[in-house]
């Protein structure tokens, strides 16, 4: 019970934070986002219909695309972000704007746009915008949900050239961007993760440094060598990019030749790297 209260909380301020940017940073000085309240922007200066509806009326067919293909509680909580965020709009529609400056405003924007948006992602809830269609495509793609947001909205930015001009576009870019950085960091925090892969013949001893060192625990990865048949130990581990710097000194010193494999690791957790 209290953990749905609280699921319940973080949807609810996530859905306050976006109409709040939208209202107070963005629509004021035509800064498009992408998704549906880019759209909203856009439409509302051509055709003089509020936001609010515009943003109700998109988001029924974006929310019969997660119905078709998200899980219960997703569409769910979809219901609730799809149905609450043009009320919210609405609601924060007559708060002044905070400053003049049009890049303080995109830059502001982006970073409380996407602190909301990941906070309902976080939740498997979405205001049924394009972040629903992100979420969608990373079921099958296996992307991060930040990059195809960020994807999908600098083509609806692009398109604002038409209306705003070259200039307003290009605030918008900035402003996406943002979102994109900041939901990724929400969703898998500050740190990144990598995993090393050491091929050399001192593999026991660069392992036991590793594991007095750094703390840190190893996987060894029978394999052969592709010419010679050899048999030899491959050494894995999962370190932060703080430890990677002494990982590397630690390789060099016992093997200078020894060859080493660093990968990105978009979401590690367990022991030492958070939760799931």
């Amino acid at each position: 019970m209290k953990q749905n209260v609280w699921d319940l909380a973080v949807i609810l301020l996530g859905l306050f934070l976006i109409s709040f940017a939208l209202n107070v940073f963005l629509a004021p000085h035509k800064i498009v986002p992408g998704g549906v309240s880019g759209l909203a922007i856009v439409l509302e200066s051509i055709l003089h219909i509020k936001k609010s509806i515009i943003i109700g009326f998109f988001n029924v067919p974006i929310f019969i695309i997660g119905l078709l293909t998200l899980g219960k509680k997703f569409v769910l909580n979809t219901a609730l972000g799809a149905l609450l965020i043009p009320i919210f709009v609405e609601l924060t529609s007559n708060t002044a704007p905070f400053t003049n400056d049009t890049l303080l405003s995109s830059l502001l924007g982006g970073v409380l746009t996407g602190i909301g948006v990941g906070m309902l992602l976080s939740k498997q809830s979405s205001v049924g915008g394009t972040d629903t269609i992100a979420k969608v495509i990373c079921k099958y793609a296996h992307k991060p949900v930040g990059k195809v947001m960020m994807s999908l909205d600098l083509s609806i930015v692009m398109l604002t050239c038409f209306v705003f001009g070259i200039e307003k576009a290009l605030y918008g870019v900035v402003t996406v961007y943002l979102i994109g950085r900041v939901v990724d960091i929400y969703i898998k925090g500050f740190t990144d993760s990598k995993s090393v892969f050491i091929i050399s013949d001192k593999t026991e001893e660069i392992n036991n440094l590793i594991l007095t060192r750094l703390h840190e625990g190893t996987t060894k990865i029978e394999a052969r060598g592709g010419y010679t048949d050899d048999k030899r130990d491959i050494l894995m581990c999962l370190v932060t990019n703080t430890e990677l710097v002494k990982l590397k000194k630690i390789v060099k010193e016992v093997d200078i030749n020894a060859l080493v494999l660093i990968q990105n690791s978009y979401e590690a957790y367990g022991k030492g790297f958070g939760t799931a």
